[in-house]
């Protein structure tokens, strides 16, 4: 008997905890991604960091995009947007700066349901999660 009643409760049981565990690296990916794109930016807009991966920032070189990766140096803008990120998931980062109003905006993207972990129901298949960070540049601009 006690058997049957365990069989009749384990599936809703599971449901809500790979539903929790789902929510929750959610959460936990999008706070990483808004934290990591925050410091980068204002390390750009302080003048810390003065390159991108498609080298030295300039007025011609003001926007790059790349996958995170171990391709990245610690000279560049898109590593510190990379660090600290869950690893079960890929991130693309694109980091722009703009002297036109003087800014620095640092975007990261990762596919949902990757960062979900456990999408068992892909509510989050197709959607994309979005961290931006848009700082003012401070000091001038190459």
């Amino acid at each position: 008997m006690a058997a049957l009643e365990f069989a009749i409760l384990a599936t809703p049981l599971m449901l809500l905890i790979f539903g929790f565990i789902s929510i929750s690296s959610i959460f936990y990916t999008m706070s990483a991604m808004q934290n990591a794109a925050q410091y980068a930016a204002s390390l750009v807009a302080t003048g810390q960091i003065t390159s991108l991966s498609t080298g030295p920032i300039t007025t011609t070189n003001t926007t790059a995009t790349v996958k995170c990766g171990s391709t990245l140096t610690a000279t560049e803008a898109e590593y510190y947007a990379c660090t600290d990120l869950p690893g079960w998931a890929s991130f693309t980062v694109t980091t722009t700066e703009n002297c036109a109003t003087p800014s620095v905006a640092v975007s990261l993207s990762v596919d949902a349901s990757a960062a979900a972990i456990v999408d068992m129901f892909q509510m989050f298949t197709g959607k994309t999660l979005v961290g931006n960070a848009v700082v003012m540049k401070e000091g001038q601009c190459p």
